[in-house]
């Protein structure tokens, strides 16, 4: 029988990516202040949105000009189009979860990070919401609190990129790959995803879809080559 999952895990597995994300939620601070975003907006936009990449994009187009209102909520929600995927990859986990506890829970808290987490611990332990919310929560309150720092520093800190700042969400997300890494076929994926992605970006007309069109194009060939035997069967 699968342990249960206590407090101390999700602290020990979220504390990681709390202290990355709190910086990272600083760098996006900082450059929402510099778009001409209030305090209260920045901060109010990463407690409703809690995502990331898209509010870079979406903080990027608004300081840019290039977009009307619509057209960067639009942008915001194709590049969050992937939550779709980790939400139904979670999902059999909590089958036996109501929709009403199911539904806020993913609505607020499922990233990349929380997704990553729930994916890794749960094939060692008893899947369990309760670990979800608190890890995601515990990040959370990382980014929000990264986010209201970074708007107050954002005089003070001309260019992020000259810290290293920058990398900040590169070397998460590495670090979640690493996580995530079972068999050759993994890294294989992520490298057709890649591939994908560089080149679908550059066709006139796709821009930020490329992530979402590389993600399932990927999953889907790699899903149609042929699966190893496993070792006990071909014992």
């Amino acid at each position: 029988m699968k342990p249960q999952l206590q407090f101390r895990d999700a602290f020990q597995d979220a504390l990681p990516i709390v202290i990355s994300g709190f910086v990272f939620g600083l760098v996006f601070g900082v450059l929402a202040a510099k778009a001409g975003l209030s305090t209260f907006a920045a901060t109010l936009m990463s407690l409703l949105v809690f995502a990331g990449a898209s509010q870079f994009i979406a903080v990027e187009q608004w300081n840019a000009g290039q977009l009307s209102l619509v057209a960067v909520v639009m942008t915001t929600l194709l590049v969050n189009l992937r939550h779709l995927l980790m939400s139904l990859s979670l999902r059999p986990s909590f089958r036996k979860e109501s929709r009403s506890r199911l539904i806020p829970a993913f609505a607020l808290l499922l990233i990349d990070e929380t997704w990553a987490l729930a994916e890794h611990r749960f094939k060692q332990a008893t899947p369990s919401l309760r670990y979800f919310v608190q890890a995601g929560l515990l990040i959370y309150g990382g980014w929000v609190g990264g986010t209201l720092l970074g708007t107050q520093l954002g005089n003070q800190i001309p260019r992020p990129a000259d810290f290293g700042l920058d990398f900040t969400f590169v070397a998460m997300f590495l670090s979640l790959m690493v996580l995530l890494w079972q068999r050759s076929l993994d890294f294989f994926t992520w490298l057709l995803s890649g591939v994908i992605a560089f080149y679908a970006a550059r066709l006139p007309g796709i821009g930020q879809a490329s992530v979402v069109i590389a993600a399932i194009a990927a999953s889907a060939l790699v899903a149609a080559l042929p699966q190893p035997e496993p070792e006990e069967r071909r014992a």
